[in-house]
């Protein structure tokens, strides 16, 4: 009986193993094949970022050389004998896959050392969950509210071609130009600016932040969620914010006459800055030229007076700060700066300058024939969003980059924050691209809070932003909220002689406040003119908001 037993056993066996073999074989070349379709998908992944890193043009005939063009041949070869591969597998199915088993380990096995030769080419990958591209204000507030968020060391990368930590960039045009007590790093860092904790470069290594300073990306492809640098590291991002800000319109960029010569300064940044104080120390009590009339221009001139040279500001518009200022608001400004011994001329441009046998600018030549004598001449005719990176990736909309509510751009994963967005305002239904510090901080905190919310699915409100505007110069101050449409009305007293002069102005549109404007107002006066521009509070007669001026701010 026994016997009988084992002999049915031993049959069963005879008969079934071959078929267990076969199973077992069919299921080892699946995950083979499983192997080799995630080895070339790895594969393909490393050929275009080699190939990525080719076209910026960056390590010349060391990234190009017959090796590397071998290689991105054999992967083509590699990729279509897997399809084959693959197409084989489909067609024999089951039991004559036994045919393609060699073929499959054998295809694996030199997968792998193709890989290993590819990243070797590529040099080391630096990978992070978030990257900020951009080390100005906004990567700075961003950096902040990553924190409050919950944020694990290493997971985010600040990428910057400045050498310094994020600063509050508004102080290079006042308190760096100062000459007694001039601000210096560190009194500036960000988040100084809002009333907020200096973020010192100790900060960012307590948090497990990787600044990367110095650091130009000059390719960009965010499919692949890739960034090049101009030294040829590769970064990838699982999540990307552009907070690359702007750059100053260059003369140069014109071909002006004589825009290359010495002493001719831009400032945007603190290199710009440092170069324009040695400038100033240098040309003591000299003769300053300031190209244009906007916040640079109102903010360097005062400056440059204060220490104690002989300034001329240049302009083509018939009043300084144009976009925003109204001829009354204006005139006060340009009588205030002539008090102070500031020549102002307008209504012309430079079109030239004139420079020494050493090189260093002399004068500035006008488009009315004049010339205006020059030490030093400093250049604020505007700024352009800094965008070319990412031209033909993403969806752009009034010369910025179209974002949603949330900074999200038309690529998953991508946010864009500060000058170079271009948002939804719900405050007046429109989309609108804002150049200023303000908005730089609220859009950073906004798309950081936007991607953490996305994470843990929680509900977040759509940026609601109230256009907010301020400078100050000499011992002048002032603010503005909301829109500059519509009507205005003129208010307070705005002689330039008087020893604190406090004057606004309000913007009526359809029978409501759409904008408000304050020099020299305390913090709660300022902020009911903010409450009125945001409620668009209702006007019923023009005369009577004239009468009552600030304190028609203060009912609401």
């Amino acid at each position: 009986m026994a016997s009988s037993s084992n002999l049915v056993i031993g049959t069963a066996k005879f008969i079934f193993a071959p078929i267990e073999r076969c199973l077992n074989f069919n299921r080892n070349f699946d995950e083979n094949m499983k192997i080799l379709k995630k080895l070339l998908k790895e594969l393909n992944a490393v050929k275009e970022d080699i190939e990525l890193r080719i076209s910026a043009e960056i390590h010349g005939e060391t990234m190009q050389t017959e090796e590397v063009k071998i290689w991105l041949d054999d992967v083509q070869r590699i990729e279509t004998e897997t399809e084959i591969i693959e197409q084989k597998a489909v067609e024999k199915k089951f039991l004559s896959r036994v045919f393609l088993r060699k073929p499959v380990e054998e295809k694996v096995v030199e997968l792998k050392a193709f890989l290993r030769k590819g990243k070797a080419f590529l040099g080391t990958v630096k990978s992070f969950k978030y990257i900020i591209i951009g080390g100005g204000v906004a990567a700075g507030y961003a950096a902040r509210e990553f924190d409050r968020q919950g944020l694990k060391p290493g997971q985010l990368a600040i990428i910057s071609k400045e050498t310094v930590v994020p600063y509050e960039r508004p102080a290079l045009s006042k308190g760096y130009l100062n000459p007694k007590a001039a601000a210096r790093l560190p009194g500036f860092y960000v988040c100084v600016g809002s009333g907020g904790d200096r973020l010192l470069p100790d900060w960012y290594k307590e948090k497990g932040i990787q600044l990367i300073l110095g650091t130009e990306i000059i390719k960009v492809n965010l499919g692949l969620k890739t960034l090049i640098s101009a030294a040829g590291e590769i970064f990838k991002f699982q999540t990307l914010i552009i907070a690359t800000g702007s750059t100053v319109i260059r003369l140069t960029d014109f071909k002006v006459e004589g825009a290359d010569a010495k002493n001719i300064f831009y400032l945007r940044e603190l290199e710009d800055a440092d170069k324009l104080v040695e400038a100033i120390k240098m040309k003591k009590n000299g003769k300053a030229v300031i190209v244009g009339g906007g916040y640079i221009g109102l903010e360097v001139a005062a400056a440059m007076r204060i220490n104690d040279f002989d300034v001329t500001m240049v302009y083509p518009e018939p009043w300084c700060m144009p976009r925003l200022f109204t001829p009354p608001i204006a005139a006060f400004y340009e009588s205030y700066y002539e008090n102070k011994g500031i020549k102002i001329i307008k209504g012309t441009v430079a079109i030239g300058f004139n420079a020494n046998t050493s090189g260093e600018v002399k004068g500035v030549k006008l488009k009315d024939g004049r010339v205006a004598e020059a030490d030093i001449v400093v250049i604020g005719v505007g700024a352009r969003p800094l965008t070319t990176l990412f031209k033909g990736q993403l969806e752009e909309d009034k010369g910025g980059i179209k974002t949603d509510g949330f900074f999200k751009t038309s690529m998953p994963g991508v946010y864009a924050i500060g000058d170079v967005a271009t948002f939804p305002m719900k405050l007046y239904n429109e989309t609108r691209r804002v150049e200023h510090v303000d908005h730089a901080r609220k859009s950073a905190e906004q798309a950081v809070k936007a991607i953490k919310a996305n994470e843990t699915g929680k509900e977040l409100e759509e940026y609601d932003y109230l256009p907010y505007f301020y400078s100050r110069s000499f011992e002048l101050s002032w603010q503005f909220y909301g829109d500059n449409v519509g009507e205005t009305v003129f208010f307070g007293d705005n002689n330039p002689l008087s020893p604190k002069p406090k004057f606004g102005s309000y913007w009526i549109k359809d029978g409501k406040v759409v904008g408000a404007f304050l020099e020299g107002g305390t913090p709660e006066e300022n902020k009911a003119l903010a409450k009125v521009s945001r409620l668009k509070c209702p006007v019923e007669n023009l005369d009577q908001l004239k009468k009552e001026g600030l304190s028609f701010a203060s009912k609401f």
